[in-house]
């Protein structure tokens, strides 16, 4: 009899942490992803002869937290960053705030007072609680090697709007301090204040541009892959599992050209209605079927990529454009939008160097509306002028921010959250679902006992947020004896 399999459910950065984590803890690990490639939102493109990233731009913790994993996954020797500078452009006041590269979670905190010092008191009491809820948390030292302590905060029960209202800030203060609710996706009258100052806190305190994207993390997976025997199987589509055995546990996981794999336990790392349609019919009980009616998508993204002229400088940072001044509206798509614009120096495929912006704007999953798939939906006339019609939306407000870009702007692809729908199925929301005040995210334990769910909605998002979900995960499944031999190894 074949020897029973870890099996690793979705290849993008949460599925290749566990992945690491679980083959370094002694399991025989399978990795498992649909797509013909590993590395979800992780992956690059190319047009052009110039690389563009699809999902991974910046990053949080670099000097704390994602330091740590990269370092215990053995993979930090090929991992290198740069600070970037995050420009917040208010356009609804005119106003742009210049948040310094490297300035740190207090620098932040100056700047935006001496914005706004009519409410300089006001931001130091909301500057200090994202502090203190961030040295509070476990996670955050991933070689705290103590049980794990499941506290209940004060700040689980209290959204960031209500927290905002206490204050007495206004909505351009709001939406200014609180701009990195976009790199969450849920709206502050939803979002607990503690999950937004996890956020917050690693985005402020060192926030910065992986070199080489994506790809450089995917590269070092296959380096470290290789070395403790990850067997990865792509363009593989999982059938639903059978029925659980008499103690709850199901070994067989079959695909849909007939082969199959003895299993032992099963990690996903896709979305939790992808999961749905994978579990046994019978493990569908009705309190777990009611967890995921409740479960609401995230924003997803209208992507837009440039070169720009090379004689043109431009500061390399990040710049965070709202429309107006009401976060919530912006992400519950009701009325505005927030753009981001990455803009960069990056080497093309021969190695030289170019001027590189990437734009991604909010928009709700599934926008526009239409059934047709990828090749009749480009040829369809209507989402031709969509895509137009934002692009043109997009270019505008650069050029307002930059004009000295005014006939040095080269727009060289366009993807919208219907191309993110194609690769990120069954919604292409950016980050998973809204973690709303009062609802319990889906995380660890299925309801089949050998079946684990991680993922982007289950912790905090991104990259970074994944990445730690993918520890709390292993470390509730393996247990703390095996966490600490893992981490003390490394």
């Amino acid at each position: 009899m074949a020897e029973k399999q870890t099996l690793v459910v979705g290849s993008g950065a949460g599925g290749l942490t566990l992945a690491l984590l679980l083959a370094r803890a002694g399991k025989k690990v399978t990795l498992i992803e649909k797509q013909p490639g590993i590395g979800g939102y992780l992956r690059r493109f190319i047009r052009n002869g110039m690389y563009f990233d699809t999902g991974y731009h910046f990053s949080g913790g670099f000097n704390n937290v994602m330091k740590q994993m990269m370092q215990i996954l053995g993979i930090d020797d090929l991992i290198t960053n740069s600070l970037i500078s995050n420009q917040i452009v208010l356009k609804s006041g005119d106003q742009r705030i210049l948040l310094p590269a490297g300035c740190g979670h207090e620098g932040a905190e100056e700047v935006l007072c001496s914005s706004f010092p009519e409410e300089a008191d006001a931001l130091r009491k909301l500057s200090l609680t994202i502090r203190e809820i961030w040295r509070k948390r476990q996670m955050s030292n991933l070689r705290d090697l103590t049980p794990l302590q499941m506290n209940v905060s004060q700040y689980d029960a209290i959204t960031v709007r209500e927290f905002c209202s206490r204050l007495g800030l206004s909505p351009a203060v709001e939406t200014a301090a609180g701009s990195f609710a976009t790199c969450h996706g849920t709206p502050l009258g939803d979002a607990p204040m503690s999950f937004h100052a996890k956020v917050g806190y690693s985005l402020y305190e060192s926030l910065a541009r992986p070199h080489g994207g994506g790809d450089t993390m995917i590269r070092a997976f296959r380096r470290e892959a290789e070395k403790w025997g990850i067997t990865i199987r792509t363009g593989a589509e999982l059938l639903r599992f059978a029925e659980p055995d008499s103690e709850g546990n199901c070994h067989e996981a079959r695909f849909a050209d007939g082969t199959s794999i003895p299993a032992d336990k099963v990690f996903f790392t896709i979305h939790p209605l992808a999961v749905r349609d994978l579990l046994p019919e019978k493990s569908l009980n009705g309190v777990f079927l009611r967890r995921l009616s409740r479960l609401q998508e995230t924003n997803s993204f209208f992507c837009a990529y440039y070169l720009a002229d090379d004689e043109v400088k431009l500061p390399e940072g990040l710049v965070s454009f709202f429309s107006e001044n009401d976060l919530d509206s912006i992400l519950r798509g009701k009325s505005g939008y927030s753009t981001g614009y990455l803009l960069c120096r990056e080497p093309d495929i021969s190695g030289v160097v170019h001027n590189v912006i990437t734009a991604f704007r909010t928009m709700p999953v599934r926008t526009p509306k239409t059934g047709l798939p990828h090749r009749e939906r480009l040829q369809d006339s209507a989402y031709r002028a969509f895509k137009e019609r934002i692009a043109a939306e997009i270019s505008s407000d650069l050029l307002n921010v930059y004009p000295e870009l005014k006939g040095h702007l080269h727009l060289i692809e366009t993807g919208t959250p219907q191309t993110c729908l194609d690769y990120d199925p069954p919604t292409g929301s950016a980050y998973g679902v809204r973690c709303i005040c009062g609802q319990s995210r889906i995380c660890g334990q299925l309801p089949v006992n050998n079946f684990y769910i991680a993922g982007q909605s289950a912790s905090v998002p991104g990259v970074m947020g994944t990445m730690i979900t993918s520890f709390i995960v292993f470390r509730l499944a393996m247990g703390d004896e095996v966490y600490r031999k893992t981490v003390e190894q490394s």
